[in-house]
C-alpha cells in the first residue's frame, strides 16, 4: 500500500521543543518593541508639556522684536471732545 500524503493525515506536524522557544522569543521581542516605542511617546509628550512655555515665550519675544507696532489711529484729545 502507498501513502500519498504526510503520515499524520490531516493532523499539524508535531513540533519540535525549539519551535516553541523561536515562537516565544519572536513575541517577546515584538512585546519589547512595542513596550519601547509607548515609553518613548509617552517621554516625549512629557518634555514636549514641560517646554511649551518656554517655546511659545520666546516665539513672542522673536515675533516682537523683528516687528514695528502698527501705527495709532488718530484719537481725540478727550473721549467727550467731538
Amino acid at each position: 500500500m502507498a501513502v500519498m500524503g504526510p503520515l499524520w493525515a490531516g493532523d499539524p506536524p508535531p513540533r519540535r521543543p525549539a519551535d516553541r522557544w523561536v515562537l516565544l522569543r519572536t513575541w517577546l521581542f515584538g512585546l519589547a518593541a512595542v513596550s519601547l516605542v509607548i515609553a518613548v511617546g509617552f517621554l516625549g509628550w512629557q518634555l514636549a508639556r514641560l517646554a511649551a512655555p518656554t517655546v511659545v515665550r520666546r516665539q513672542i519675544d522673536v515675533i516682537d522684536a523683528n516687528t514695528e507696532a502698527p501705527p495709532r489711529p488718530h484719537l481725540p484729545a478727550s473721549p467727550f471732545e467731538r
